[in-house]
C-alpha cells in the first residue's frame, strides 16, 4: 500500500443547515489507473453536546458520485446520505472520530473530493493510498477513545467499496469478558453490512448481546470472513462494512482481498465469447423495444450501453412521470405519503420495507405497466417534503430513485412462462461484469396535492 496524497487539517466546519463546506474542498492526481484506498478521519458531535437541538453530519462527495444514498441502515440513522456507513452522524458518535476508507478504481488525472456538512463537524485528515497486489492489510487496532455508548455502540471504522472487486474481508478481533477485565463491561464490536447489523451467532435471540457479532463475555477471540457473496449488494456498484465499538476491541488483524479486475474479467470471458454474443442481444431487445412502442426500455438499455452513463433525471412534465401517475401502484405511494403527512411528518422518506404489508406491493415499488416494467427496475427509496397550504391541503415534492441493473436469479423451469425473461435477464447481469452494460442512477421528480382529513 502506497501513500500518493496526506493532509493533515484539524478544520472545524463553519455550521449550517446543510451545506457545501467549500473549504474543506480537496483536489488529489492520480498517475495511473488502479485501485486506491480514500481514508479519512471526521468527528461528530450530538445536539447535547452543541447545546442545540441539531447533532453535528459530515459526508464526502467524489468525482460528484454520493455515497450512502441509497443505504437504508438498520440503526435508523440514515436521512439523504448522512448517518450511513460512509459518513459521519454526531447523534451516534457522539463527539468520537470514525475512520472511512473508501475502495475506488481511479482514471488516471484529477480527482476531487467534495464535503457536505450539517451544522459544525470537524475533518482531521485525507489520505489516498494505492493498492498494491490487490491486499489491504491493517493491524492491532483500538479506538482511540473510549466513548460510552449505551446499548448500541460507537461507530469506529468503515470499508466502502465502490466498483472494487471484493473477494474476502477477514476480521481477527479481541474482545475481553467483564471477569477478565475485572469490572462489569466486556469488550465487544458490532458489524454492519450494507447498513444490516450482523448477529452473534452463539447469542442471536439476546437483547444484551445479538447485535454484537464479537463480545468478550461469549468468546475473547474470533475470526470472520465476509466474502463477495455476502457483501454483495442490489445496488450493485456501492457496498460498505461498518464496525461499531463498545469498551475496548482490538482488532489484531484486518485483510481485505481484491480481485484482480483483468483475472476476474477474463474468467468470465472465457466461459465462451460472451461479449458478442450479449451484444447481440442487446441490439435485439433495442429493436424488440422500439418496435412494440416502449420508448423509455429502449432509451434506458440504449443509455447503458455508454461507457461512461450520467444519471438520468425526470422533472414532472415529463412523459415518464405521466405514465407513472396512471398507475395503480401510483395512489399506494400518495396512500403512503398521506398516512406519514397525517402522523406529522412533513419530510423523509420511503423505503420499499414501508410496503411489506401491502399485499399487491409485497416489500417492493414496481410499476407494472408495459414500459415501466421493463424500463425501471424497482425504486430504492423515495425522498419527499410537504408544505401546508391551508384546508388540510399539502403542496408535496418528492423523488423516486432507482437503479438501472441486472439482477441475476436462479432460473426458473423451462415450463414456466418466466423461462425466457430471466435467462435474457441473467445474460444482460453477465453483461454487466463485462463492462458492456453499465449501471446509472435514475431521478424521478414529481408534484402532488394531497389532502388529509
Amino acid at each position: 500500500m502506497k501513500n500518493i496524497f496526506q493532509k493533515n487539517l484539524q478544520l472545524k466546519a463553519p455550521g449550517g443547515n446543510i451545506y457545501e463546506w467549500n473549504s474543506a474542498e480537496t483536489k488529489f492526481q492520480v498517475s495511473r489507473k488502479g485501485l486506491y484506498a480514500i481514508k479519512i478521519k471526521a468527528s461528530a458531535k450530538n445536539a447535547k453536546q452543541n447545546n442545540s437541538t441539531d447533532d453535528d453530519d459530515l459526508k464526502m462527495v467524489l468525482d460528484g458520485f454520493d455515497f450512502g444514498k441509497y443505504e437504508n441502515h438498520q440503526e435508523k440513522i440514515s436521512w439523504k446520505g448522512f448517518g450511513t456507513s460512509a459518513s459521519w452522524n454526531g447523534a451516534s458518535l457522539r463527539g468520537g472520530i470514525k475512520t472511512i476508507h473508501y475502495f475506488v478504481t481511479l482514471e488516471k488525472g484529477d480527482h476531487i473530493l467534495r464535503f457536505f456538512a450539517d451544522n459544525t463537524p470537524t475533518l482531521e485528515s485525507i489520505e489516498v493510498f494505492e493498492i498494491e497486489e490487490n491486499n489491504f492489510e491493517l493491524n492491532n487496532l483500538k479506538p482511540s477513545e473510549n466513548i460510552k455508548s449505551e446499548s448500541k455502540g460507537i461507530p469506529w471504522l468503515s470499508f466502502v467499496f465502490l466498483g472494487s472487486y471484493t473477494k474476502s474481508f477477514v476480521l481477527g478481533v479481541n474482545t475481553k469478558s467483564a471477569k477478565t477485565k475485572g469490572g462489569t463491561d466486556g469488550d465487544n464490536l458490532k458489524v454492519v453490512v450494507n447498513g444490516k447489523i450482523w448477529n452473534n451467532e452463539q447469542a442471536q435471540t439476546s437483547k444484551k448481546y445479538k447485535n454484537f457479532y464479537f463480545s468478550g463475555d461469549l468468546k475473547e477471540f474470533d475470526i470472520l470472513t465476509i466474502t463477495n457473496e455476502d457483501i454483495s449488494n442490489p445496488i450493485a456498484f456501492e457496498n460498505a462494512i461498518e464496525l461499531w465499538y463498545d469498551e475496548e476491541p482490538e482488532i489484531s488483524s484486518l485483510n481485505i482481498l481484491f480481485f484482480d479486475n483483468q483475472e476476474f474479467l477474463a474468467s468470465i470471458r472465457s466461459m465462451v465469447d460472451l461479449k458478442s454474443y450479449i451484444i447481440n442481444i442487446v441490439n435485439t431487445i433495442i429493436a424488440y423495444f422500439e418496435v412494440f412502442n416502449k420508448p423509455f426500455s429502449a432509451q434506458f438499455i440504449r443509455h447503458a450501453i455508454e461507457d461512461n452513463p450520467s444519471p438520468l433525471i425526470f422533472h414532472p412534465n415529463n412523459a415518464l412521470v405521466k405514465l407513472i401517475k396512471k398507475n395503480p401502484s401510483y395512489i399506494k405511494i400518495l396512500e403512503k405519503l398521506q398516512e406519514k403527512i397525517a402522523n406529522g411528518i412533513l419530510k423523509g422518506e420511503i423505503w420499499p420495507k414501508d410496503f411489506e404489508h401491502d399485499e399487491t406491493m409485497k416489500g417492493q415499488i414496481n410499476f407494472d405497466s408495459p414500459d415501466l416494467a421493463t424500463s425501471l427496475h424497482g425504486i430504492k427509496k423515495i425522498e419527499y417534503n410537504a408544505k401546508s397550504s391551508g384546508n388540510n391541503k399539502f403542496e408535496v415534492k418528492f423523488i423516486l430513485f432507482d437503479i438501472y441493473d441486472f439482477q441475476k436469479e436462479d432460473t426458473p423451469s423451462f415450463l414456466s412462462g418466466q423461462f425466457i425473461k430471466q435467462s435474457i435477464i441473467n445474460e444482460l447481469d453477465k453483461g454487466e461484469d463485462l463492462g458492456i452494460i453499465h449501471n446509472f442512477e435514475i431521478e424521478i421528480h414529481l408534484n402532488q396535492t394531497i389532502y388529509v382529513h
